[in-house]
């Protein structure tokens, strides 16, 4: 029993999910994105069969169609939904850093982690998930092609934006040998994708503008790199936070050859990070699977496996002490979604409610 659990729940599952929880509950705080109302309402829009929402989250469906499967028509009820199905996603990102061994946890001390908190009630964190287990396959041996076309599309259908941004990063990341594969599989999954969004776009008939041409809207470009130009420092930290101390030490020690394709995928991350507004959420999901290939490569340093208990603890303190520095329209360094119940006094109100007559 003992050793088919540790085949299942790797050394550091335990403390990585701790300090997962912690983070995003505790430091972090989680809040729900103000919109989620709007998200909330589109389910009721697509029952009726009149869809009069424009925001450009509606490419995005999958709380939506969740929502409608599950029939779920009380507001308390889908907020409650939305964080228990990111809680059990958490907890298969957290299930699926087995792969990165003994220097896992450093994966939870990047930025993804604040926009999943922060932003609850996007699609965000499947994308984590989905941007995990791709990279995952193109670190491996040999590319399993049909889960490639399988989950690029999925992450396709789920925010076809940072699919494609992904797409890039890890072509320039992965290896030669396996390039052309991923670029046929991994463009077929796009493509496929793609259709069917666009089929169920104009299935509810959606009026508004997509990611695609709300980036062309007057003065869009003009402020998205004006935010980053004048806050890069900040911008790549909100990325790689605390991970990024590693990455440079790991690039002192290392060939040229690999920090060469570390410095080409950051810089693709900020391109396109500059014709989004929502600045540091983009750029901490993009870069997923640049902080992915730097851990799994932080066993070819010596200095670094000598160490790693002291790098573990000089991370974790410098992610308490420097804490979350996110740009969205503004530097932050707390969540810009207020206008919602908070999560903290939602969970004790729904618990209030069931127990009244108990309590009472």
């Amino acid at each position: 029993m003992k050793s088919n659990l540790q085949k299942i729940f790797y050394d550091n599952f335990v403390v990585n999910l701790l300090i997962a929880i912690f983070l995003s509950h505790i430091f972090y705080k989680v809040t729900f994105i103000d919109r989620v109302k709007g998200e909330f309402e589109l389910i009721d829009q697509l029952k009726s069969g009149s869809v009069i929402s424009t925001q450009f989250y509606v490419e995005s469906p999958i709380f939506t169609m969740l929502g409608l499967v599950f029939r779920i028509d009380n507001f308390d009820v889908y907020l409650l939904f939305v964080y228990l199905f990111s809680l059990v996603l958490l907890f298969l990102i957290v299930f699926n850093l087995k792969f990165l061994g003994s220097y896992s946890t450093f994966f939870l001390l990047t930025g993804w982690v604040v926009t999943i908190s922060w932003f609850m009630g996007h699609v965000d964190v499947l994308s984590v998930l989905l941007i995990l287990l791709i990279s995952k396959l193109t670190l491996e041996n040999s590319v399993d092609q049909k889960k490639l076309v399988i989950f690029y599309f999925l992450l396709t259908v789920n925010h076809n934006a940072i699919a494609f941004v992904c797409f890039f990063v890890l072509l320039v990341l992965i290896e030669r040998i396996k390039r052309k594969s991923f670029l046929i599989y991994s463009l077929v999954g796009q493509v496929v994708g793609n259709i069917l969004i666009s089929f169920y776009l104009n299935r509810i008939n959606f009026s508004g503008r997509g990611r695609l041409r709300f980036v062309f809207n007057d003065n869009v470009i003009l402020d998205s790199i004006n935010f980053v130009s004048e806050n890069i420092f900040i911008v790549i930290w909100s990325g790689f936070m605390s991970l990024l101390i590693l990455q440079i030490v790991f690039s002192i020690t290392n060939g040229w050859d690999l920090n060469k394709k570390f410095i080409i995928s950051t810089f693709i991350c900020i391109f396109f990070t500059c014709i989004a507004l929502d600045t540091s959420r983009i750029f901490s999901l993009a870069v997923i699977p640049i902080s992915i290939y730097s851990i799994s490569s932080f066993n070819k340093s010596l200095f670094i496996k000598e160490n790693l208990s002291y790098f573990y603890i000089f991370t974790f303190i410098s992610t308490l002490l420097i804490g979350p520095r996110f740009v969205h329209g503004m530097v932050l360094t707390n969540s810009p979604n207020n206008s919602i119940e908070s999560f903290y006094n939602l969970i004790p109100r729904i618990v209030n409610s069931l127990m009244s007559g108990i309590w009472s």
